[in-house]
Order: structure tokens, then C-alpha cells, then sequence
């Protein structure tokens, strides 16, 4: 009993970072994509993407709506995730954006930049599993995890009952 308490706070503390390190690298990632479409705007984006699409299953009014918000989504959910407001739904909104590149990369046949928004894809996942550990957020009405929940019983129960 007495190993297990070292053992949770430690594993806590190491979820906590691991959260820390998946935010700040997500994050930036966001933020450096977006950053790298501010000189070419939106229209420069929307070309871009188009030229991309132009022979593709999809349809160019959806890849051009895309591409037209694609640089405003990416800043903000950078800045959400570091952040740290609302955890939980900054990750779901990454994974589906993420995964949202990933498929439109697939049908424009760039595998390996789909290949490459898979793995921020398992990332943003990752990061959603491990955020309830995070204790530096914004917003937060309660702690995100008590250190010993869920590893051992409290002191006071009675065992074999």
C-alpha cells in the first residue's frame, strides 16, 4: 500500500506533463500553419488548395470553403490548445480538423502529408485521453485528477467485506 501512493503521484505527474508537451507541440504546429498562410491570405490559400483539388473527387465549392477558413482555424485552435480553456473540446476540434486534412490529402493523393496528419491525428488523441491530467488550464472549477483516484482504496475501507 504504502508504494502505490509515490507510485500514482508519480504517474500523475508525468500524465500532467506528457499533456504539457502534446499541447505545446500540437499547438505550435497550429499556430506555425496558420502563420505560414498569413502573407498569401486567403486567396492565395484558396488557389493553392484549388490547384491542389483540381483533380479530385471533391467538390471545388467544399474545397474552396476550406481552404478559405483553414488558416483562421488553425491559429485559434493553436492558441485554444495553449491555452489550456476547455481542454477536452480544443482537442476534439483538432482531431476533427486534423482528420479532415488527413482525408482531403488522401483524395488529392499526397500520401505522405495524409501519413503525416494520421500521426497528429493519434497525437490530438492522445492528448485528449491524457488532458484530464493537466493541471495548468484555464477555467478549471475542480482539480483535473486527484492524485490517488482510481490506483488504490482509500485508508479507511474495509477490506474483504
Amino acid at each position: 500500500m504504502n508504494q502505490q501512493r509515490p507510485l500514482s503521484a508519480a504517474i500523475t505527474r508525468d500524465l500532467h506533463w506528457v499533456s504539457v508537451f502534446l499541447r505545446l507541440a500540437i499547438g505550435s504546429l497550429f499556430l506555425s500553419a496558420g502563420l505560414t498562410k498569413l502573407p498569401a491570405g486567403i486567396s492565395g490559400t484558396v488557389g493553392y488548395y484549388s490547384s491542389l483539388f483540381e483533380s479530385s473527387l471533391l467538390p471545388g465549392a467544399l474545397v474552396r470553403a476550406h481552404a478559405s477558413v483553414i488558416m483562421f482555424v488553425e491559429l485559434g485552435l493553436g492558441v485554444w490548445l495553449l491555452s489550456g480553456y476547455r481542454l477536452k473540446e480544443a482537442w476534439k476540434a483538432s482531431a476533427l480538423v486534423l482528420l479532415s486534412l488527413a482525408v482531403g490529402m488522401l483524395f488529392a493523393g499526397k500520401y505522405d502529408v495524409a501519413n503525416d496528419n494520421y500521426v497528429y491525428l493519434f497525437l490530438a488523441t492522445a492528448g485528449l485521453v491524457v488532458s484530464r491530467f493537466d493541471r495548468w488550464v484555464v477555467g478549471a472549477t475542480a482539480p483535473a485528477c486527484e492524485p490517488e483516484q482510481g490506483f488504490h482504496a482509500p485508508a479507511n475501507a474495509e477490506v474483504g467485506r
